[in-house]
């Protein structure tokens, strides 16, 4: 009975404080991705190390960070995988491909009208208060490391990766 117990607040507590989303990319890739505080699951790309970048196509500080990421995703392709996430801009599906195909991103990409209830979740469980570019580090076991505010330099997002 004991067990059963705590076997079902065990269940409940992790409902309770983790989330899962379905979200669609601006490529028409679903992602599944489970997100508490603390920790995340992707089971699209196990054990990497997950970047996910909240930034604005109309944010000049995030704009000019997209070739450092871009350079960043190229060179730990195998180990880390980073995951952009439009935050502000109300652009539709095909400018958001422009975009995409502008920067030649070469990571996923959610649009706002997709990635509204994650960015809701995150604002409400993290210390971000909105501001751009903002990003949340895991760890490959996915447990978070990092919150990252303000524009990034390949020295401080390599910095940041240190031994994840």
């Amino acid at each position: 009975m004991l067990l059963r117990f705590l076997t079902l607040s065990i269940l409940f507590s992790l409902t309770l404080f983790a989330q899962e989303f379905k979200i669609k990319s601006i490529d028409g890739d679903i992602y599944d991705i489970n997100i508490s505080k603390s920790k995340i699951t992707l089971k699209e790309f196990p054990d990497k190390v997950i970047l996910l970048d909240f930034f604005s196509t109309t944010c000049p500080p995030c704009l000019k960070e997209l070739p450092e990421l871009t350079k960043l995703q190229e060179t730990f392709h195998d180990s880390l995988q980073i995951i952009g996430i439009e935050s502000a801009s109300k652009k539709d599906d095909k400018q958001m491909q422009e975009f995409f195909k502008k920067y030649d991103l070469n990571y996923p990409v959610f649009g706002l009208k997709e990635s509204g209830d994650l960015i809701q979740y995150v604002l409400e469980n993290t210390n971000w208060n909105g501001a751009l570019p903002f990003k949340l580090l895991y760890h490959s076991r996915g447990t978070l490391s990092y919150q990252l505010y303000g524009s990034m330099t390949w020295e401080k997002l390599t910095g940041a990766l240190g031994d994840l």
